[in-house]
């Protein structure tokens, strides 16, 4: 692991330094004290961290990230700071992937270092691991881009009326979390539901960087590859039916009923990534899978490259979104490779998603039956959970 880490103070630096260390003796940390040794270092060698203060004017810590960005996009990106204006923060939200107020504790700045990095190995795929190092915002669907416009034109609309809207949209979603739970905000706890993010944000910023996404770095997707009002419709239902799941069976918590639906609206944020980045690859996964008859996840086992789950996972643990969401979204498919059985928001999702009706001719993942049912849930539950969601269908 290499990082690069910039602070004008060089005793400052030299104390990050050692302090990293002492958790992880392996890392190599290059120190650098002004913006130029930063960037040479940057292109010495290739760089997994790069962590930078934002400094005082003259210093342009943004304009530093930015090209940080372009040169490296695959780089992890930390900036570090006392205090930073409203507007350098949402400039700061295109180009730095976490955001830390300084003194930072150096534990808390590893483990997160540590657990984006471990993601990242798995994924191991340059290409796709560029892309999403520079990928500002995901790409929306038609339909609730239309939708927010619409509300969002509306000077009168409020917190529930805007809320409505983003849930249903899992895109904005990722990207209105990944800013509320940023360290500028200074949340005491981590956000994981759209109206407390909306209503501590307000619906003014929140219509700003909704507008702004029309000029954030994303990419197309041809709808012959990945059809995104279907593929938006696929994660509402099953947010709603982990939702429902995780109210059933943890009535006393609603923090994981929380959890379930963020996470359900954005397990297969992976295949957006792949969809964009790596269209052919999408494509013969799709392919395969029809011609084989067998779910997307289990071609993706069987050509032993880096799931859609654990490419959708590394994305948002570089975008600071809540661990428990991340660990869902990486094990949706693999519920038996976490600890337990337990019910939680992982096993929840990997339950709407192997229950909730697919795009035809694409068979649903198949459900892990030892480890949901070693979590307490019975098959009597799975079966009226499956007439539920088939009843609803009906309706609509």
């Amino acid at each position: 692991m290499r990082l690069v880490l910039l602070d004008n103070e060089h005793h400052v630096a030299e104390m990050h330094r050692r302090a990293l260390r002492t958790v992880r003796p392996e890392w190599q940390v290059v120190l650098a004290t002004t913006a130029a040794e930063a960037l040479t270092a940057l292109d010495a060698a290739p760089t997994d961290v790069f962590i930078s203060e934002l400094g005082k004017p003259p210093f342009d810590g943004a304009a530093l990230f930015e090209t940080v960005t372009a040169r490296s996009p695959a780089t992890m990106r930390i900036a570090l700071s006392e205090f930073v204006d409203k507007g350098t923060a949402l400039r700061l939200e295109r180009s730095v992937h976490r955001f830390l107020h300084k003194p930072c504790d150096t534990y808390m700045l590893a483990m997160l270092i540590e657990r984006s990095s471990t993601l990242r190995g798995i994924v191991d795929d340059p290409a796709i691991l560029a892309a999403i190092g520079g990928l500002e915002a995901l790409p929306r669907p038609p339909i609730t881009v239309q939708a927010l416009e619409k509300v969002l034109a509306d000077p009168d609309a409020g917190v529930f009326a805007v809320s409505a809207v983003v849930s249903r949209d899992a895109a904005l979603t990722a990207r209105l979390l990944r800013v509320v739970n940023s360290s500028f905000f200074g949340v005491s706890r981590q956000v994981t539901r759209v109206d407390a993010a909306v209503n501590f944000m307000g619906v003014s910023l929140v219509r700003a960087i909704a507008l702004a996404d029309g000029a954030t770095r994303s990419f197309t997707i041809a709808p012959d590859v990945l059809d995104l009002d279907e593929w938006n419709m696929h994660a509402i239902r099953v947010a709603a039916m982990a939702r429902d799941i995780t109210t059933a069976n943890c009535s006393h918590d609603r923090s994981v009923a929380d959890e379930a639906f963020l996470a359900g609206l954005l397990h297969d944020v992976g295949q957006i990534v792949l969809a964009g980045v790596a269209p052919n690859r999408w494509q013969a996964i799709e392919r395969d899978a029809r011609s084989d008859a067998l779910s997307v996840d289990a071609i993706e086992d069987r050509s032993q490259t880096a799931s859609h789950a654990l490419i959708g996972a590394y994305l948002l643990s570089l975008w600071g979104l809540p661990a428990n969401v991340i660990e869902a979204v990486a094990f949706h498919h693999t519920p038996e490779r976490l600890a337990g059985p337990m019910f939680d928001a992982s096993l929840a999702v990997h339950i709407a998603d192997g229950l909730v009706v697919r795009t035809p001719g694409r068979l649903a993942p198949q459900l892990h039956l030892p480890t949901i049912l070693g979590a307490g849930v019975t098959e009597a539950q799975l079966s009226a959970w499956r007439a539920r969601f088939n009843a609803m269908e009906a309706a609509a």
